[in-house]
């Protein structure tokens, strides 16, 4: 027992540094048993976490501090080369001790400033100068991953979809029946009223009608979609939901200019419309551009007793009427602007639509057009062929609508070539 006591005297105050405390250490001789298990409470705790270099020093301080005595028991012996083996394994897996927080730039110079501060003298003095390396840490060279660096954008980068809006224009309603009929007058034949004398033949009006049916057409698209998907990936089901009308939508105003019937609907330019007349103006207009035909186009239709309300244009139409200019270089086109920000042309609202093709321009009353949706714009959801046994979810957006023009309404629209039409205005050489 006495073998201890001069190393309990002579540690006692490291033992308690290191937070192991100890009772009456300097008044109590401990026993080798006592000593073995003080320095195994020492060495576990280092061990609950990742030890550093100071830890090892200090366990090595208190180690030398055992094999320092005089007079050590057998046993003593082999719990020295117990702890030193332990010892040689946590110096291993020992790590530098890292600062408890990062260091802003100026501090990390100034805690270099601070290091070499003696060689900063030494260089002043002979004249000279001093290359000081400010340790940093970058994320490239110390960093793996990019979770932690990354912010979710949860709007998602849809495909850009044509503009629409002429859906907007026309007169729109619904119907309940897989037809649409309306009946429509047919030209008098018979001679004009006229003014007739006291005894005179009256003048016989001839009218007629006839029924004109329209069929109503559906438009449809489907997305197949597994269950994983759909439950791992929450925002999946409203863009296809989306994604699915926005085809529809679009696929609707494609077909209201350019459907050619049978199982489409009939599109604007496929319904009879009456073509660019110049009349009276034909060859007598210098100069002649887009905005004179539209000018033109308007007179004609104002001819047959209708007022027309919109132009249809092609986007890269609107702009090469923007940048009609004359031989002084200023723009010819009044930019009128109304409050809601529209473009119109000689009170004629334009519609911007990449749906009809350049070059091509309709002018006319757009509540002549008729629009009746059976069902609207919807989606289902179910099962198709092997969905089931494949875990597959089909879902479909359908619509059933009809388009259609009345026969003495057509008058209401033009629809013609810009080219054609500019040289047919124009004088000739």
């Amino acid at each position: 027992m006495g073998q201890c006591t001069q190393w309990n005297k002579r540690e006692a105050e490291k033992i308690n540094s290191n937070n192991k405390k100890i009772e009456n250490v300097e008044n109590t001789n401990l026993t080798t048993e006592q000593v073995v298990e003080k320095l195994d409470n020492l060495f576990t705790e280092k061990m609950e976490n990742v030890p550093t270099h100071e830890d090892i020093t200090s366990l090595k301080s208190e180690l030398d501090s055992v094999k320092s005595l005089e007079a050590k028991s057998q046993e003593l012996e082999k719990t020295i080369a117990k702890f030193e083996g332990r010892l040689e394994a946590m110096s291993e897996k020992a790590v530098q001790k890292k600062e408890s927080s990062p260091k802003s730039i100026g501090e990390a110079i100034t805690k270099t400033y601070s290091d070499n501060l003696e060689r900063i003298k030494e260089a002043v003095e002979k004249g000279g100068k001093v290359n000081l390396d400010v340790k940093t840490t970058t994320i490239g060279a110390d960093y793996t991953g990019d979770y932690a660096l990354t912010d979710f954008d949860s709007e998602v980068d849809r495909v850009v979809r044509k503009r629409e809006g002429i859906l907007d224009a026309v007169n729109r309603g619904t119907t309940s029946s897989k037809f649409v009929t309306y009946v429509t007058q047919g030209k008098d034949t018979s001679e004009a009223p006229a003014w007739t004398r006291e005894g005179e033949a009256k003048m016989e009006a001839e009218p007629s009608w006839e029924e004109i049916s329209e069929e109503v057409k559906k438009i449809a698209s489907y997305v197949k979609v597994s269950k994983e998907m759909l439950e791992d990936l929450s925002f999946i089901r409203g863009e296809i939901n989306q994604d699915l009308i926005a085809q529809l939508n679009e696929g609707i105003e494609d077909a209201m200019l350019n459907g050619a019937g049978a199982s489409s609907i009939n599109g604007l330019l496929n319904s009879g419309l009456p073509n660019f007349n110049a009349g009276a103006f034909a060859g007598q207009v210098p100069s002649a551009n887009i905005s004179d035909v539209l000018r033109v186009a308007k007179g004609q239709i104002e001819s047959a007793n209708f007022t027309p309300t919109h132009v249809i244009l092609n986007p890269a139409d609107i702009t090469a009427l923007q940048l009609t200019k004359g031989t002084d270089g200023t723009y010819t086109y009044p930019m009128y602007i109304p409050m809601d920000g529209s473009m119109v042309v000689a009170e004629m609202k334009v519609v911007s639509s990449t749906f009809i093709a350049q070059n091509t321009y309709i002018v006319g009353d757009m509540s002549k057009v008729n629009v009746r949706f059976r069902n609207n714009v919807g989606l289902s959801v179910g099962l198709d062929s092997d969905d089931f046994t494949k875990n597959m979810i089909t879902i479909l957006a359908e619509a059933r609508l009809v388009q259609y023009i009345k026969n003495n309404q057509k008058n209401a629209f033009v629809t013609g070539v810009l080219s054609t039409d500019i040289a047919t205005l124009t004088p000739a050489p």
